[in-house]
């Protein structure tokens, strides 16, 4: 029995489906990164939250913890970058896009939320982290 587990973060943070034990793959509408430490996951002292999710959307709520210091994520579309970002709404501003990651950059304790509008299933899936690919 091992007490530990994923599934509830992979629901609230990744909007996805747990793989299971059997090493399926994983099914999620966006993927985090650390990019100066280099690695998957938010940085430290940032949260996360999936919001809402439908057919061609996700709403995010991003929070940096950290009273002191500013933070960086990469939001990915996809748990392997196979959807794509088409739009940016926060708040009443709109921002057209056509990428498969944003980079987000949070004030210290600052928090936001955003809606993403994607195209799902638009690219060929890819293992490689967003600042290894061309």
């Amino acid at each position: 029995f091992n007490p530990a587990s994923v599934a509830s973060l992979i629901q609230l943070m990744l909007g996805g489906l747990h793989p299971g034990h059997r090493g399926q793959v994983l099914h999620a509408r966006v993927r985090y990164f650390d990019p100066i430490a280099r690695r998957a996951g938010v940085p430290e002292g940032v949260a996360a939250l999936v919001e809402a999710i439908d057919d061609t959307s996700v709403t995010l709520s991003l929070v940096n913890t950290d009273q002191l210091n500013a933070r960086t994520v990469v939001i990915q579309a996809g748990g392997y970058a196979e959807h794509q970002f088409t739009g940016l709404k926060q708040g009443d501003i709109s921002t057209a896009m056509d990428a498969d990651t944003l980079s987000v950059r949070l004030a210290p304790g600052a928090g936001g939320r955003l809606h993403l509008s994607m195209t799902r299933y638009a690219n060929r899936p890819s293992m490689r982290f967003p600042w290894d690919r061309d």
